[in-house]
C-alpha cells in the first residue's frame, strides 16, 4: 500500500473519520462536484477560461476536495481539474470513479494521467453493473498498489453496498440527496452511519432546480445532449409540485437575505449523516454563493420550515377502493405500490420496502411517476 495511504477521505487537514474506530459525526464539509466544469451534459458550455476561474475560485474560497469522473466531458473535467490543482496537490483531495463497463487498472491509469498526479485520494465505482464485485477487488488491489488511498461506491442499492463492505475496505458511498429527492434516508444514511463510512451528498441542487430561475416559467426544454432533458422532475405534475414548493422556498431564502441555492445547500449541510455535500460550478460567482451556504448555515428552525414546505406539496398518497380492485391484475411492482399507498408511507419508504426483497431495486421517482399515471385516472387521493 502506498506510503500515506489512508483508510479516510478528505484533506490531509481534515480527517473525516476512519474504519472501524468510533468516530464522532463529522462536521459537513463543502466540496466542488466537477461534472459541470467538463463543458458538456449542462447545455452550451461556458468558456473554458470562466470553468477554469470556478475551480480557481474553489481553491480560494477554501474548497479542498474535488469529485470528477472520466465521463464528465469526456475527460474534460479531469484535464481541467488536473491542470488547476496540480500546484496543490498535497493540500487537496481529488476523487474520481471507474465505471460499470470499464477495466478499473485501465481506467484509473487513464485519469491519473488526465489529473496529472500519481494517485487519486478516492477512487469511486460509479454504476453497479454485472461485474461489480469484481470490480470493487481490483479497485481494493489497485489502493494497495498506492494508486488511491481510499475507495467508494456510488448509486449502489443499500444491498450492494452492504455486499461491497464484505468484499473491500470501502470508506465512501456517494447518492443523490436534496429538499426533494430523500431516499438515501431510509436505508443509505443509516447503514453508512453504522458501519461508519463517509456519506457524500450530489445532485444537492436537484440539477439546478433548486438554483432558481424555474419559479414563473413553464416546464422548460433542454438542447439534445443536456441530461436534464430525460430528468421526470423537469416536467409534468413533478415539475408543476416542485415549483409550488419553490416559490415558498424562494420566500424563505429573501426572509434569510440569501439565495435559493444557499438555501438548499444548507439544508443537505444540515442533514444528519452527510460528510461532505458536492455542489458544481462553472463559474466564480456561482462557486461564492454555494460557500455562503457554510458561512451562514441553517438553524434547526430554518430546516424545519424547509422540511414543512416540502411536506405540504408531497403528502402521502392514498389508493382508491376501485384501484386496489384493479391492481389485483396488474404486475407485481404496482400491486406492491397500490397495497402500500395507505395515505401514511412516504414515496421513499415504499421504494425501500421493495429494494429490501433483493429484486429489480426501485427509486421514489419511480412511485411518484406511477402515482400521477393512478391520479390522471382519479386512483389515489
Amino acid at each position: 500500500m502506498r506510503p500515506g495511504a489512508r483508510t479516510d477521505v478528505g484533506p490531509p487537514s481534515r480527517v473525516l473519520g476512519s474504519r472501524p474506530r468510533p468516530r464522532p459525526r463529522p462536521v459537513p464539509e463543502l466540496g466542488f462536484g466537477g461534472w459541470a466544469v467538463g463543458g458538456s451534459g449542462w447545455g452550451a458550455p461556458s468558456p473554458e477560461r470562466e470553468r477554469l476561474g470556478a475551480v480557481e475560485r474553489a481553491i480560494e474560497r477554501g474548497i479542498t476536495f474535488f469529485d470528477t469522473a472520466p465521463t464528465y466531458g469526456a475527460g474534460a473535467s479531469e484535464s481541467l481539474l488536473g491542470r488547476v490543482l496540480r500546484p496543490h496537490r498535497e493540500r487537496v483531495t481529488i476523487a474520481t470513479k471507474v465505471g460499470p463497463r470499464d477495466d478499473p487498472r485501465g481506467s484509473l491509469e487513464t485519469s491519473l494521467s488526465r489529473l496529472a498526479t500519481d494517485y487519486v485520494d478516492l477512487v469511486q465505482l460509479h454504476e453497479y453493473g454485472d461485474r461489480w464485485e469484481s470490480q470493487i477487488e481490483e479497485l481494493s488491489r489497485l489502493q494497495h498498489e498506492g494508486k488511491t488511498r481510499a475507495i467508494g461506491a456510488c448509486n449502489a442499492t443499500h444491498l450492494q453496498l452492504a455486499r461491497a463492505l464484505e468484499i473491500a475496505p470501502v470508506q465512501t458511498y456517494q447518492g443523490p440527496y436534496n429538499v426533494f429527492d430523500r431516499d438515501v434516508e431510509e436505508r443509505h444514511l443509516p447503514l453508512c452511519s453504522r458501519r461508519g463510512i463517509a456519506f457524500l451528498a450530489y445532485r444537492p441542487l436537484a440539477s439546478g432546480l433548486l438554483g432558481g430561475g424555474y419559479e414563473a416559467v413553464p416546464a422548460p426544454t433542454f438542447p439534445e445532449g443536456d441530461h436534464r432533458r430525460n430528468i421526470f422532475w423537469f416536467k409534468g405534475a413533478e415539475f408543476d409540485r416542485r415549483r409550488a414548493a419553490i416559490a415558498r422556498l424562494e420566500g424563505l431564502a429573501r426572509a434569510r437575505g440569501t439565495s435559493l441555492a444557499a438555501l438548499a445547500l444548507g439544508w443537505v449541510l444540515a442533514r444528519p449523516g452527510v460528510a461532505i455535500v458536492l455542489a458544481g460550478a462553472r463559474t466564480a460567482s456561482q462557486v461564492d454563493d454555494n460557500v455562503s451556504a457554510v458561512e451562514h448555515p441553517l438553524s434547526g428552525e430554518d430546516v424545519a420550515q424547509v422540511d414543512a414546505i416540502v411536506a405540504a406539496v408531497f403528502p402521502p398518497r392514498r389508493a382508491t377502493p376501485t384501484a386496489r380492485r384493479l391492481a389485483a391484475g396488474w404486475g407485481a411492482r404496482e400491486r406492491y405500490i397500490v397495497e402500500q399507498l395507505d395515505g401514511s408511507r412516504t414515496c421513499e419508504a415504499i421504494a425501500a420496502g421493495w429494494t429490501d426483497r433483493g429484486e429489480q431495486p426501485m427509486l421514489a421517482a419511480q412511485v411518484k411517476v406511477f402515482c400521477d399515471q393512478l391520479a390522471e385516472q382519479g386512483l389515489v387521493e
